[in-house]
């Protein structure tokens, strides 16, 4: 039989320590959209990224354990940001491109790590209308609180209800200012009645405010902001939580019982006690955008708060 090399175990194992340069390149995501990251190997890349460019690196694929099934969409997500120290192996030995993550070196802050460098932000241009009803082009770039508030964009906040009644859904039609918001994040033919839109709404002031957003295929999913590129504040599992540390507009992502495997997302208002008021759209019983009054157990099964991550803007604006 023929001896085979350059296989993964043939030619021994190539391990390597790396870096994480990025997420999402200038030319787009991981094509494949499983998650890989591109990763600057200690002593095989060079560390002149004017000979060897982020985006000529190659995509490294991160092991997941067993109890992950890394199939049809059914797993988890890993959540590796740009300045990571990793290791692994690669699959394809001595010809070293197909890297494989099999874990994390900690360490502090170092290049690449901190929040001010994170995936290249590129500007949004978002659909506005005049007091015609014409539609017009600007780029926003709000803070989440003008948004919300100043700016008006989802109508006018009722403090009565703590809700902004211009995002109710209708009952005898669809209300424009939910299908417009649904079009902006790129879903042009839905509508919020038919849709569990929560996810969208965060998508969409993330958007408007000129935060990252998530592909397109990712936005109306709650849960998927469990992997939003921003700081993690709680992971879910650190006990106690963390109250002092959550800061207004964090992205809070809780289970949902009505639904296995849905969830719900909204931006985090105030603390009641041990429980969470959260801005949330798809809520309550007239289904509108709206504050907690009392508040959310974080604590709940069933609606067990997952993760809270607080969206950042990345410094290389142009």
């Amino acid at each position: 039989m023929k001896e085979i090399s350059n296989f993964a175990g043939m030619d021994g194992f190539h391990w390597f320590i790396g870096r994480v340069e990025a997420r999402v390149v200038s030319d787009g995501t991981d094509p494949l959209r499983l998650g890989r990251v591109k990763v600057r190997v200690i002593g095989t890349h060079t560390q002149d990224k004017n000979q060897l460019p982020t985006e000529h690196l190659p995509w490294a694929t991160i092991m997941h354990p067993i109890t992950s099934a890394g199939a049809n969409g059914v797993g988890s997500t890993a959540n590796l940001i740009e300045g990571t120290t990793v290791f692994g192996f690669f699959l394809d030995a001595l010809d070293k491109q197909h890297p494989v993550i099999i874990g994390t070196i900690p360490g502090r802050d170092s290049p690449g790590t901190n929040s001010d460098v994170r995936i290249p932000y590129v500007p949004i241009t978002a659909r506005t209308f005049d007091e015609d009803g014409n539609e017009t082009t600007s780029n926003l770039f709000n803070s989440l609180e003008d948004c919300l508030y100043k700016k008006k964009i989802y109508g006018e906040f009722n403090e009565a209800s703590q809700s902004w009644l211009d995002m109710k859904e209708s009952k005898r039609g669809h209300n424009p200012k939910l299908i417009a918001m649904l079009a902006e994040i790129g879903f042009p033919n839905s509508t919020a009645e038919d849709t569990a839109w929560c996810a969208a709404f965060v998508s969409h002031i993330l958007q408007i405010s000129g935060y990252p957003s998530l592909p397109l295929d990712a936005k109306l999913g709650a849960k998927n902001y469990q992997n939003y590129p921003g700081d993690v504040i709680w992971n879910g599992t650190d006990n106690p939580i963390p109250y002092d540390k959550f800061q207004k507009n964090d992205i809070m992502v809780f289970e949902r019982p009505e639904t296995p495997g849905a969830g719900h997302v909204g931006l985090y208002h105030s603390t009641n006690g041990k429980l969470l008021k959260i801005v949330s759209g798809n809520a309550g019983t007239e289904v509108t955008l709206k504050i907690d009054k009392d508040g959310r157990d974080p604590n709940n099964p069933g609606r067990k708060l997952l993760k809270v991550i607080r969206p950042i803007k990345s410094s290389l604006e142009t």
